[in-house]
Formats: structure tokens, C-alpha cells, sequence
């Protein structure tokens, strides 16, 4: 029964989006709506297709979320788009080439909108591609988009930690031994010296740790992206001073951590443990070159402390991704996200919409309490670049989604 309210949410999710009723048959669902497909320059050996003449399925878009009623496994929901199809269709899910779902779906002319439901638990492999696919129909001509190939990202209880380092040293062998198995480490090239960051901008941290880093002068733009970039993702920061750091750089980054450093002898009048914390953000700065010798000789915790401090309440995260990696004019975005545990307070998450940097209107994400996420759904009015920042009750930004929507060769 749950299932089954599940999908009908489901439906209501994407379906009221659409401006379609939702009917309820067996185990899909479909919404009334009528597209005219038109197209103003034809030539003229072409011969004119009528909507009615035209017969197409179309997978617009997929939705993968946990399960909450058993945390090993997930639910991939997915909705097609029927036009004048009027036979039976077969919709397989493939994990690494093997087949593990799979399921018939008897289409009507008159109805516009499919809903199909997967729940994935034993024998994943979710390293490698998920492949959904729908038979062609009799008289259909484009089925490329009855294919659809995706990775699914399963959030892990473990923190996301990145750790910079400038010069290794002793300190870094005690940072690696204090986190988790799973880390990124970024350190510089042994050539040039110099970090490839391009990793690192683009993936969400809980934690980001300065092992004796920045060893060189840090740029004020560099600055301004890592303040933006912690600050958006709720992200903590510790800091160890090390030999090799750069003065006028960790100038810059101490307002980071509620101290003020104007001269080297300043550092010496800082504790070797500073804690700081304001609104969502919180930081640590570790002030002892030499840490190493109290962790190698168990003479105290209190960098493992830090780590537990500075990750309290890192735990709740929300992420968000976009129903489909293709999108074109006149479709309809659809965006979504969920926790990565149960959250039973309600929140307030916004869209901001913009084009080419320039902002068009707010879309508020309406929570579906059975499958637990949140979602909304916008037109593609006209081409361009689209930015969709996710923005909760405090105004901070959780996260930006692009989308370009390029018009199409032949009609330029």
C-alpha cells in the first residue's frame, strides 16, 4: 500500500507540474495534455506531419531516492512521455549490462503521461552506469529518446573531507591517521609546486583541512571562491600552521578563524588550539608545528577533538539534481533533492532562476512527504544559460545547477 501512495505522489510531483489530472491505473499513471508540435520552415520535398501522424515515446525524466523504510535500497521512478502511441511497450533498468528490472506498460493514444517505478536493494553495482530502456514503437522514427544512461551517487554516513597540503611533513602523516579511510588529498604537483584544484571546486566537502598550506601567495579571486565555496556548503575548516606557510596568505585566511594577524610575533600570542564559530560555520586553528610528536606520542587528542567539533552537525545534508541531463526548448525542468538521513523538520528550500546571469523569478520546492523529497519544475522558455541556485530559509545557497540549452544547428 505504501508502494502504491508512493507512486501516486509521484505522479502529483511531476504530474501536477505538468497541468495534467492524474488517473490512477494499476501501477502507472498518466496526465491529459495536448502538445501541437509544429514547425514554421519546411522544405518543400518534405512531406507535413500532422501531431496526429506523429508517434513517439520519450523518457523525460528520472528520479533516484533513497528508500527510508530500509536504507539499502533505493527507488528509481521514471516518467515517460507518450505521443499516439496505442500498443504495449517493454521499460528495462540494466546495472553493469545485466538486466534487474523490467516491466509492460500498455499505452493509450489520448494519454500523454507514464509514471514506472523501480525499487533496487540486492546485487547493484553502483560504480558502474544504470541504462533504462523502452521499446520502439511500430511507426516511430526518433527512438534515441527511448534510451537513458545515469550514475546514481549513494550519500555515505562518512564525511566528506578534503585535505590541502603544501609541503608534507610530519604533521600530515598524523592528519591522514586521524580521518577517515575516505579522503581526497590535493597536494602539489613535484614538478611545477603548483595544486590542481579543478577537483575540488566542484565537489561538496563537509570539512576542508590546511595541512601547512597555503605555502605560497594565495590570489584575492582564489580567496573570494574559497570564501564562497565553504561558506554555501556548510563547510568546516581547520588549519595547521606549519614551517613552509606563506605569512601574507595566512594573514588573509585569519579572519577565518576570529583572530587578527598582522606580524609573525602575533602568531605566538595565539593558543595552540583556537576554536571559532559563527552563524552556520565553524573553524579550527591548530597552532603547533609539531603536533605530530604528541599524536606519535599519545600525549594528548586534541586534534582528534577538533575533527569532532568542527563535524557536529555535519551530518544532515541535502543534495539536489535535475530529472534529466537533456533538456530542450519548450521542456520542462524538473529539479529535486532529499536528505542524506531522515529530517523530520520541514524546510524551506527556494529555487533562483537566471539566465545568462540574468535573474528571472523564484520557484518554491514543495516537499512529497512519501517518498521524503522536495521538488519543483520550471519552463525553458528560451535558450541560453540557466543557473538554478537552491537557497533554504537562512538565504545561503546549498547548491548551483546549471543548464545549457543550445539552440539547434538546422534552425540557426
Amino acid at each position: 500500500m505504501k508502494d502504491k501512495y508512493k507512486l501516486f505522489l509521484f505522479g502529483i510531483s511531476i504530474g501536477t507540474a505538468i497541468g495534467g489530472a492524474i488517473y490512477i491505473n494499476s501501477f502507472f499513471f498518466f496526465a491529459d495534455e495536448t502538445d501541437m508540435i509544429t514547425d514554421n520552415i519546411i522544405p518543400e520535398s518534405i512531406e507535413l506531419k500532422t501531431p496526429e501522424d506523429i508517434v513517439d515515446i520519450a523518457i523525460k525524466n528520472i528520479i533516484v531516492y533513497p528508500n527510508r523504510s530500509d536504507q539499502k535500497s533505493i527507488y528509481i521512478d521514471i516518467e515517460i512521455q507518450n505521443i499516439n502511441g496505442n500498443e504495449t511497450v517493454q521499460v528495462s533498468l540494466s546495472n553493469a549490462n545485466n538486466l534487474i528490472g523490467s516491466d509492460q506498460i500498455s499505452l493509450k493514444s489520448n494519454q500523454k503521461v507514464y509514471f514506472q517505478s523501480f525499487l533496487l536493494k540486492d546485487n547493484i553495482d553502483f560504480k558502474s552506469k544504470f541504462d533504462v530502456k523502452i521499446s520502439s514503437l511500430k511507426l516511430e522514427d526518433n527512438i534515441e529518446n527511448n534510451r537513458y544512461s545515469f550514475n546514481v551517487n549513494l550519500e555515505s554516513d562518512n564525511p566528506k573531507i578534503a585535505i590541502i597540503s603544501g609541503n608534507l611533513n610530519f604533521n600530515s602523516m598524523a592528519i591522514i591517521n586521524h580521518v577517515a579511510n575516505d579522503f581526497d588529498h590535493f597536494i602539489p604537483d613535484f614538478e611545477t609546486g603548483i595544486h590542481d584544484f579543478k577537483d575540488f571546486w566542484f565537489k561538496r566537502y563537509d570539512l576542508v583541512i590546511f595541512d601547512n598550506f597555503p605555502n605560497h601567495i594565495i590570489s584575492d579571486k582564489w580567496l573570494e571562491l574559497f570564501f564562497r565555496k565553504i561558506y554555501s556548503q556548510n563547510t568546516a575548516l581547520i588549519l595547521s600552521i606549519g614551517n613552509n606557510q606563506n605569512f601574507d596568505s595566512l594573514i588573509k585566511l585569519s579572519p577565518l578563524f576570529g583572530v587578527k594577524i598582522d606580524s609573525k610575533e602575533d602568531i605566538n600570542n595565539i593558543s595552540k588550539r583556537t576554536f571559532f564559530e559563527k552563524n552556520q560555520f565553524k573553524s579550527v586553528l591548530i597552532n603547533n608545528t609539531n603536533f605530530y610528536e604528541d599524536f606519535f606520542n599519545e600525549k594528548n587528542d586534541y586534534f582528534e577533538e577538533s575533527l569532532k567539533w568542527a563535524l557536529e552537525n555535519k551530518k544532515l545534508r541535502y543534495n539536489f539534481f535535475l530529472g534529466s541531463e537533456h533538456y530542450n526548448i519548450n521542456d520542462k525542468i524538473f529539479i529535486y533533492g532529499f536528505s542524506n538521513r531522515v529530517d523530520l523538520e520541514r524546510k524551506i528550500f527556494t529555487a533562483k532562476i537566471s539566465i545568462d546571469d540574468r535573474y528571472l523569478y523564484n520557484k518554491r520546492l514543495y516537499f512529497n512527504p512519501i517518498s521524503d523529497y522536495y521538488f519543483s519544475q520550471f519552463n525553458i522558455d528560451n535558450f541560453g544559460n540557466y543557473k538554478i541556485e537552491i537557497i533554504d530559509e537562512n538565504n545561503f545557497i546549498l547548491e548551483t545547477i546549471s543548464v545549457n540549452i543550445v539552440e539547434e544547428l538546422g534552425k540557426l
